[in-house]
C-alpha cells in the first residue's frame, strides 16, 4: 500500500513475498517448537519423578476445535503429582504479539468459564522477566474489568536461562496474588474454583498425553 501511494515499485524496497512468508512461517514454527519443548520438560520431569505424570496434552489445533469460538489457547494440559491433578490452559508468549492483545484474551477465558461452569487455571509463559512485569500490569487492568475475576485464575512465569534444568513444574509461577511463586501442581490450590465444585470437562482418557 505504501509503495503504491508513493509510486515506488515494491521490488525497489527489497520486499519479496516468499521471504516475508518464510519469516512468518519461521516464527510460527519456532512458537510451536517452544510449546512442544515446554511440555517435553514436563514429560522429562515425570520420567525422573515417579509421583508426577503428564496425563493430558492437547495441541493448539485440538484446542481450537473444542474452544475456538471463545478462546484459542496454545495448549491444554493436565499435570498430576501424588494423585493431585492440575488442569490448565497455556498461553506461550513468544514476544512477537502486543501485550495488550495477550491481556485481551482474559475476556475469552472468562466467557469460556461462564459458558461451561468450569474454572481452569491459565498459565502465561513469557520470554523475559521484564516482559512478564509489563504483562502483569496490563493483565491486572483487564482482570479488574471482568465480571467475575475468580473464574480466570492465572499465573505468569518467565524463562530463566540461568537455570540448569528449567522446568515449568518448578516453583516459578506467580499467581494473581503474590508474593510467593508456586509449583505447577500447587496452582489449583492457589485459586480454588467457586463452590460447589463444577463438573469436569469432557477430556481425553486418563493416561493420554498427546497433542494429536
Amino acid at each position: 500500500m505504501l509503495a503504491a501511494e508513493y509510486g515506488v515499485d515494491v521490488k525497489d524496497l527489497g520486499y519479496r513475498h516468499d521471504r516475508a512468508f518464510g519469516i512468518a512461517h519461521s516464527l510460527r514454527l519456532a512458537h510451536t517448537v517452544g510449546v512442544n519443548e515446554w511440555f517435553t520438560a514436563l514429560v522429562d520431569r515425570a520420567r525422573h519423578d515417579p509421583q508426577a505424570r503428564l496425563t493430558a496434552w492437547w495441541s493448539e489445533a485440538r484446542c481450537a476445535r473444542h474452544f475456538g469460538d471463545l478462546v484459542k489457547p496454545d495448549a491444554y494440559g493436565r499435570w498430576s503429582v501424588e494423585g493431585r491433578e492440575t488442569e490448565f490452559f497455556l498461553e506461550f508468549d513468544f514476544g512477537t504479539e502486543p501485550l495488550a492483545k495477550l491481556a485481551g484474551k482474559l475476556a475469552g477465558y472468562a466467557a469460556l468459564a461462564d459458558a461451561t461452569g468450569i474454572t481452569t487455571p491459565l498459565l502465561i509463559w513469557l520470554p523475559t522477566t521484564r516482559r512478564e512485569a509489563n504483562a502483569r500490569r496490563l493483565l491486572h487492568r483487564v482482570r479488574l474489568d471482568l465480571a467475575n475475576p475468580r473464574t480466570v485464575p492465572a499465573a505468569t512465569a518467565a524463562t530463566d536461562p540461568q537455570a540448569a534444568h528449567p522446568s515449568p513444574a518448578d516453583a516459578v509461577w506467580l499467581p494473581w496474588t503474590p508474593p510467593a511463586t508456586k509449583q505447577l501442581d500447587a496452582l489449583a490450590q492457589a485459586a480454588p474454583p467457586p463452590d460447589p465444585m463444577p463438573p469436569r470437562a469432557v477430556l481425553p482418557a486418563r493416561g493420554t498425553a498427546t497433542g494429536r
